[in-house]
């Protein structure tokens, strides 16, 4: 499919799907406001991916810091200062939905927890923050109680209770929340596809975790991935920067790249080396299955988000790993035929391998070639496939410098060959030829 009606494919999934509707936006500025009636508008800022606009829905939470001034606290530990919050929103607050509210006093910050039932509904965090500094863009940068990332919620919790049990202080960290919510909307003044290309590739995490738990990669994590790509490259479509980001995934989960904007000494992604070998090949594994699906796309974007893990062959390759992109266009001409070797006969490779079946084939060889061809010959590649349950599945990859391909059959089962037009580093069209044993 040409890159163009991909994009409009992603572009119209994203708004359609991906994007808070009106009602969720306005659930939120209603939950916001509600807590600024007491806080004070001028006191508090909405942090996190709600205000960078790059949130997804279902909405889950909002993050707000609540800035404080010398009078208001004065010593190191924020514990006081939030049972002293939690008095008085408990004596002044109205909530504004018809959920129930559950108050939790965090070591690090406030939470309220609507519920609808038992179900956890929405989430608000006020988190303390005394003010650090300005950054470049003349924003407020921050000291926060510092969040220890944990690898399960019961670890964190076990961590946050031995403090207070210890009468331990918390750590203040520096952070930069409105320097993110800066950047993202510079990037997507110049470049509107920024938020959709974030929105898609956290949409693809949700559903590999919901599809298996030790899935590990995080939003932010991803989102700042490309926000990275795209300092550099600021004319990415929404393709080009996540075919870029997709492919360099399983090199970014390797090692720490990003470095905080608040402290150049911690880096963002600093959890990937946490990661073990077995969710390392999970990632990768969801990596394959997008990227094939994008090489076989044919325009249900929900398959692409919803395809979960592929584990390949230990020779198998595609076009991807060269980092080739897949953009047929289907008004070009190319398509290539499978011939069988006669065993006598002045004619050797006369038989079509499409109008035989079974037996046939099996201790033979077959000649793959070029049949049609009007784009010219700027390269191509073949990929030679065995059935899965196969001795040898192969699925390597290489150039060919003619238009043909011998290959001698062995194996029962489906098996097939295709041959992929490359054209400036893209493949613009491909032919495949079944071979069924």
């Amino acid at each position: 499919m040409l890159k163009s009606k991909i994009e409009t494919l992603l572009r119209n999934h994203v708004k359609e799907s991906l994007s808070p509707k009106q009602e969720d936006i306005s659930f939120v500025s209603t939950i916001y406001n509600s807590f600024t009636d007491i806080l004070g508008q001028n006191e508090c800022r909405q942090i996190g991916s709600f205000p960078r606009y790059t949130a997804i829905r279902p909405l889950h939470d909002l993050d707000i810091i609540y800035k404080l001034n010398n009078e208001e606290f004065e010593g190191d530990n924020p514990q006081d200062f939030l049972n002293e919050l939690a008095k008085l929103f408990e004596e002044n607050y109205t909530n504004p939905t018809s959920y129930s509210i559950k108050t939790k006093i965090q070591t690090h910050s406030l939470a309220f927890i609507f519920l609808k039932g038992e179900d956890e509904v929405f989430a608000v965090d006020i988190v303390p923050a005394k003010i650090r500094g300005k950054n470049e863009f003349d924003d407020d940068t921050f000291l926060v109680p510092e969040i220890i990332q944990f690898r399960s919620h019961r670890k964190k919790e076990d961590f946050y209770a031995k403090l207070q049990s210890t009468n331990q202080n918390m750590k203040w960290i520096k952070s930069d929340p409105l320097g993110y919510i800066t950047i993202a909307s510079n990037i997507n003044k110049e470049n509107s596809d920024f938020r959709k290309s974030v929105k898609f590739i956290k949409g693809w995490k949700n559903a590999c975790k919901d599809k298996n738990e030790n899935f590990k990669l995080k939003s932010f994590h991803l989102e700042q991935l490309i926000t990275e790509q795209l300092k550099i490259k600021s004319n990415q479509t929404i393709f080009d920067s996540l075919f870029e980001c997709f492919t360099d995934l399983k090199d970014n989960v390797r090692k720490p790249k990003i470095k905080d904007r608040a402290d150049s000494d911690k880096y963002i992604d600093q959890y990937v080396l946490e990661l073990n070998e077995s969710e390392l090949s999970l990632i990768d594994q969801a990596v394959d299955a997008v990227l094939i699906a994008f090489e076989k796309f044919h325009g249900n974007v929900n398959n692409l988000i919803n395809v979960g893990y592929y584990k390949r062959f230990s020779k198998e390759m595609f076009l991807f790993d060269s980092k080739i992109p897949v953009l047929v266009n289907t008004d070009l001409e190319f398509e290539i035929e499978g011939y069988v070797k006669r065993v006598s006969g002045y004619r050797e490779y006369t038989a079509k391998v499409s109008s035989l079946r079974g037996d046939a084939l099996n201790n033979n060889s077959i000649k793959f070639d070029i049949i049609k061809n009007n784009i010219g010959n700027d390269s191509r590649k073949w990929k030679i496939r065995n059935d899965d349950n196969s001795p040898e599945p192969r699925g390597e990859i290489g150039y060919e410098t003619e238009p043909v391909r011998i290959e001698t059959t062995k194996y029962y089962g489906k098996h097939y060959a295709e041959c992929y037009a490359i054209k400036n580093g893209i493949c613009v069209a491909k032919s495949k030829s079944d071979v069924i044993i």
